[in-house]
């Protein structure tokens, strides 16, 4: 990738915030010196292991440990078996243990989706024997633990004996009132790794042994008396055989890891990159990145990036594409608009993605390109004698030579630094250019010529910096489809420039111009009108949607309702009028029996009230045997006819053959029902005397039935099922009395009964709330039940 483009595109400023994700200062350096991808395959696995990281950081709240140290050096010393230093086993250790605890941290995420980076874990090498060793061996970069080895172990044990026989010798001079004149102060000292005492330099003939230094005062001598030296001899001696181990336990361990060297590497190198590619996911999640698709054709569509570099709470972001309608976009509009920014904001995302980097936008389609070549900023070099426009000049002339139909190409100003009409002409050669190589192009430009082209040419496009209309104020919204004014006079005006001088320079502008930029301002203000009354619309589009998504689960809910209601009327019916029929058995046989002289008339007359009752016996599935009978043709308001569903009789009372539905009361209630679910019927009409009979029958039903309704029931003794069944009758007649309240009695017992009733209750919507009955109510032997 050019080198130019990196730095223009300051891609450099964020693999440094990414880097700040990484732990060790391997992987650090290797995400600074990261470039972008060019290979599909290579840019697509990196962005899905960064996916797969992404979801165990922050889906399973798994955070993996990256804490070690770089080890290249100390595994080429161990492959020419160049020994070891402590420091340098324990970050080996230090390797072993952060590639094992990995390894298990990956491999346990209950997710089926994460396939990489657990195929990644399980290849990483352990070793936990080697790892457990050189942790109990080593205690430290300078200190090598007794457990070490045995040898080790004893050696120690027989110098600190050693030491300890030294020390009591010498504290017999030390402590002794006999040499306490010769001695300066009363301790045990070392000098060459050997045991002294401090005396005075005018007695040091005093204590018989050998100076082996003296204070730079030369007031005290350190001397070792003679007592003590073969001790000192010993303790040397000793000292030389526990670095001899020391080394050889060294040399052990180099050894092994110099057998082991190329698997360790692999381990190294393998957490190193498990590390770089958490970073890239710990760095996407603080910018809100989401994962790009990559094609190689050539098309960019970014929607509502962000520019990663700029403050979250100050950045716009905006929606820029090209690549399948148009080639080349030329992005207008006044100074510190935002038309640079977004020339970057498309390059840096497009760097991002190929580097693996989830890309901050909302969504993002990007393509590979074999090269990004930028021409943004100033070029003026005095070092070179570049001018500004040959600096400019001197680096497209770079772009021209190297382009190639996959190359996006990034231009600022194109064309200025120089006479503008020798500028805009020559913009508009190397534009066309650039377009018939094949490349992509996003140029920023304030010449009415490039516009012009963009209007006039196939494959090319207009883009402008949204502003205010009225305050002329940016936005630093990008609108692609519309060229937009620098708005130079209108700016200078609102900043305080004297009229005078306005007026003056409007003078100076050709009439074609005046009036394009006329036009192009009255464009603007009728799209701010048209956006923001498209704004009000969708606004308003949503809140009915709404209201229509409430509306309609309303509807079904009441259907629902209506639906069960319609069941339980039609049973509560059959039950009602057999209990009539039933009374009015019973009361035909007390007549029979009351009578003394009974007659054959009276007989009859009786048998044919029975038969009257009789016909009006509720079906369930239907309301009254032999009501109606089909009828063929279309079915018209005002028709009788039968919900095949629910096999109940009503009327047509509205018909919408457009959505296939009719409305059809079914005595008090009316249901929308498909036109396909009714068939016609012909509706007998019942005699005055079948009316008035069937009324007294519903009059003394109603009156049956509120006469059998308690404010209380008792199910003590009943098992479960049969306590539920009671309940559930019982509370059906609560229902349709209208009852508030009702209090259902249990008893306390094991509590088995309360808990099915409160259960049961649970699942009947009808009920407002329950709860165990007060003192005087029975106390948790009863449940005491409110209605809604």
């Amino acid at each position: 990738m050019n080198e130019r483009t990196l730095k223009a595109l300051e891609y450099d400023k964020i693999l440094v915030k990414v880097a700040q994700f990484a732990t060790s200062a391997t992987a650090k350096n290797y995400i600074l010196s990261m470039l972008p991808m060019k290979n599909l395959e290579e840019i697509e696995l990196s962005l899905k292991q960064v996916e797969e990281a992404d979801k165990i950081l922050f889906e399973h709240s798994v955070s993996p440990s990256f804490n070690f140290d770089d080890i290249e050096q100390s595994l080429e010393r161990a492959k020419i078996m160049s020994v070891l230093t402590m420091g340098e086993l324990i970050k080996i250790g230090r390797v072993l243990k952060v590639a094992r605890n990995l390894q298990v941290a990956l491999t346990k995420v209950p997710d089926e989706s994460i396939v990489l980076l657990k195929q990644i874990a399980l290849e990483i090498y352990t070793n936990k024997k080697l790892e457990d060793a050189i942790d109990k061996s080593i205690l430290s970069e300078t200190e090598m633990s007794d457990d070490a080895s045995s040898t080790l172990r004893s050696i120690r044990s027989k110098i600190r004996k050693i030491s300890q026989n030294i020390k009591t010798k010498l504290n017999t001079f030390v402590n002794s009132p006999s040499y306490s004149k010769y001695i300066q102060d009363n301790i045990v000292t070392v000098r060459n790794d050997r045991y002294v005492i401090p005396v005075k330099a005018e007695y040091k003939g005093a204590i018989p042994g050998l100076i082996h230094d003296q204070s730079a005062s030369g007031a005290t001598l350190y001397v070792e008396p003679m007592v003590i030296v073969e001790l000192n001899n010993q303790l040397k001696t000793a000292l030389m055989e526990e670095h001899q181990e020391i080394e050889r336990i060294l040399r052990e361990f180099t050894a092994q890891i110099s057998q082991e060297h190329g698997f360790i590497r692999h381990a190294y190198q393998t957490i190193t990159k498990l590390d770089i590619i958490f970073a890239k996911a710990y760095y996407s999640n603080s910018i809100k990145g989401v994962k790009p698709v990559f094609n190689n054709t050539g098309y960019v569509n970014i929607q509502k990036g962000r520019h990663p570099l700029i403050s979250p709470d100050k950045v716009v972001s905006n929606t820029i594409y090209l690549g399948k309608d148009f080639n080349i976009l030329f992005i207008t509009g006044p100074n510190t608009g935002g038309k640079t920014v977004c020339l970057k904001l498309l390059g840096i995302i497009l760097l991002m993605g190929m580097s693996g980097i989830f890309v901050p936008a909302y969504s993002a389609e990007l393509s590979i390109f074999d090269n990004i070549f930028c021409d943004i900023g100033d070029e003026q070099s005095i070092e070179q004698n570049l001018s500004t426009f040959s600096g400019h000049m001197t680096n497209i002339v770079n772009i021209i030579d190297n382009l190639t139909p996959n190359t996006l190409v990034l231009l600022d100003e194109l064309g200025a630094g120089t006479d503008p009409t020798e500028g805009a002409s020559l913009a508009v050669s190397i534009s066309d250019y650039i377009l018939s190589a094949g490349a992509k192009a996003v140029i920023t430009t304030h010449y009415n010529e490039l516009k012009e082209y963009a209007v006039a040419v196939e494959n090319t496009q207009n883009a402008s910096m949204d502003f205010d209309p009225n305050t002329y104020s940016p936005t630093y919204k990008l609108i692609i489809g519309t060229p937009g004014a620098s708005n130079a006079l209108l700016i200078a005006q609102r900043l305080g420039l004297k009229t005078e001088i306005i007026e003056k320079a409007k003078t100076g502008i050709s009439s074609q111009k005046f009036e394009f930029d006329n036009i192009v301002l009255s464009l603007e203000k009728t799209r701010k009108e048209a956006e923001n009354n498209l704004a009000q619309t969708e606004k308003m589009k949503m809140e009915a949607e709404i209201m229509l998504k409430d509306a309609e689960i309303e509807r079904e809910k009441l259907f629902q309702q209506r639906e069960r209601l319609n069941v339980s009327v039609r049973k509560e019916t059959k039950r009602l009028v057999e209990e009539a029929m039933e009374e009015a058995n019973e009361i035909i046989e007390k007549l029979r029996e009351l009578i003394d002289n009974p007659t054959q008339s009276a007989i009859f007359e009786a048998h044919k009230l029975r038969k009257s009752l009789k016909r009006y016996v509720v079906n369930e599935e239907n309301e009254f045997h032999g009501m109606a009978e089909e009828l063929e043709g279309k079915i018209v308001v005002g028709d009788w006819v039968l919900i095949k569903s629910l096999n109940s009789e009503g009327e047509v009372i509205k018909l919408n053959p457009v959505k296939n539905e009719a409305k059809v009361k079914l005595g008090g209630l009316i249901s929308t029902v498909k036109i396909d679910n009714l068939q016609r019927l012909k509706k007998k009409e019942n005699s005055p005397k079948e009316k008035k009979s069937i009324n007294r029958v519903k009059t003394q039903s109603r009156e049956l039935f509120n006469e059998q309704v308690s404010k209380e029931i008792n199910v003590i003794g009943l098992n479960r099922e049969q306590a539920l069944a009671e309940v559930g009758i019982y509370i059906d007649k609560c229902v349709r009395a209208g009852a508030r309240e009702a209090t259902i009695i249990h008893g306390i017992g094991e509590g088995i009964l309360r808990k099915a009733v409160q259960g049961y209750l649970k699942t009947r919507n009808e009920i407002e709330s329950f709860r165990d009955g007060n003192y005087y109510e029975g106390g948790r032997g009863a449940t005491y039940v409110l209605f809604k």
